[in-house]
Formats: C-alpha cells, sequence, structure tokens
C-alpha cells in the first residue's frame, strides 16, 4: 500500500495562489494600457482604410467618390457632427458631396461610431494653420487628386490626453495617408 498521497497540500495552494494574486497586480495596468493603445490604432488605421476605399472607388467607377463624416441615422453626411461618429465612403457620381440615392450614388463603406473615449478632430495643416479642407469631407476624383488644397492633419487621442498615444493621420492632396506619433505632426494639443 502506497503511503505517500500525490496532490498538493492547502499551503502550496495558498502560495500558488498568493504569487498569481501578486503577479496580477503588476500586470493589469500594462494589460489596460495595451488595450487602450491598441483601440487608437485600430481606430486610426481604420480611418486610412477609409481613405484607400474611396481612392479606389474614385478610380474605379470613374466617378467621384467621398469619405464624411456620417449623420445620425447613417444615411448621409453631417455637416457639424464629429468624425468620432463615424464616416462613410460612398460613390458621388455628380460630385456634389451629397449621398443622392436618386442619382445612383452608393454607400460602401459605413464606419461606426468610435469609443466614446476617443475623440478625432481635424486640426488643420501640418504646420498648425487652418487650411480649411477636410472639416466635413473628402472627395476624390478618379485620377485620385482629393478636395483638399494640402496636408492636412487629423489628431486622435482618448482619455489620457495628448501623450505618446495619440496619433496624428497626415493626408496629402493626392490621398495619401498616413498615421504616426501625434508629436511628429507639429501639433500640440489634440483639442
Amino acid at each position: 500500500m502506497d503511503i505517500y498521497s500525490k496532490g498538493f497540500t492547502i499551503i502550496e495552494l495558498m502560495i500558488a495562489i498568493t504569487i498569481l494574486a501578486v503577479t496580477m497586480m503588476f500586470a493589469a495596468p500594462s494589460f489596460t494600457t495595451m488595450i487602450s493603445n491598441n483601440r487608437i490604432s485600430a481606430a486610426a488605421n481604420d480611418f486610412i482604410g477609409a481613405l484607400q476605399l474611396a481612392k479606389a472607388e474614385a478610380s474605379a467607377r470613374i466617378a467621384p467618390a467621398t469619405l464624411c463624416k456620417k449623420n445620425e441615422d447613417d444615411s448621409g453626411c453631417s455637416a457639424g457632427g464629429s468624425w468620432k461618429d463615424g464616416w462613410i465612403v460612398f460613390s458621388d457620381l455628380n460630385g456634389n458631396g451629397a449621398v443622392d440615392a436618386g442619382d445612383g450614388d452608393t454607400i460602401v463603406l459605413n464606419h461606426a461610431a468610435l469609443d466614446t473615449r476617443i475623440t478625432f478632430k481635424s486640426t488643420g495643416g501640418i504646420d498648425g494653420s487652418t487650411t480649411g479642407g477636410i472639416d466635413d469631407s473628402i472627395t476624390f476624383n478618379p485620377s485620385g487628386v482629393t478636395s483638399i488644397t494640402g496636408i492636412e492633419v487629423l489628431m486622435m487621442c482618448d482619455d489620457r490626453g495628448y501623450d505618446k498615444s495619440a496619433k496624428g493621420i497626415l493626408i496629402t492632396i493626392t490621398g495619401r495617408g498616413s498615421v504616426m506619433k501625434g508629436s511628429d505632426t507639429g501639433q500640440l494639443t489634440c483639442l
């Protein structure tokens, strides 16, 4: 008969649980930061994808395509909303910057609103000047040129404010968009 039992004693189990609890206590803030950083990066990359889709749509249809802030009922553009409320990409056959279903305009992307902790605003040009290109929308013509007149910047931050997690999205007249650190854009705030 085997007099040695196999398994853990209650003391060994309590020591293992204590070690696990202490490890989790130190790891939890890192996980929270990682999740917040990934949330803002994913939103910025989604916007870059929408830019690329609008440019491709204009080229494919040989007609203008527009990326704009969406309105409350997701059916068109909003002149006073915020980019954080979501955006749409649509074929803009008559080039007027509005979704006209009767004229054959088609919404090809409807992006949901961003997390409530994220702010996403146009800040003007790369040098901080306001060049007025992307407050509400960006229209691409079939050759790929946009309605903006210079290099424009959109800033994306979360509830941590303007820190190393802030992202800047630079957009050129040719519609090329790039995501970079907020501090590399020349902007000093998220507004």
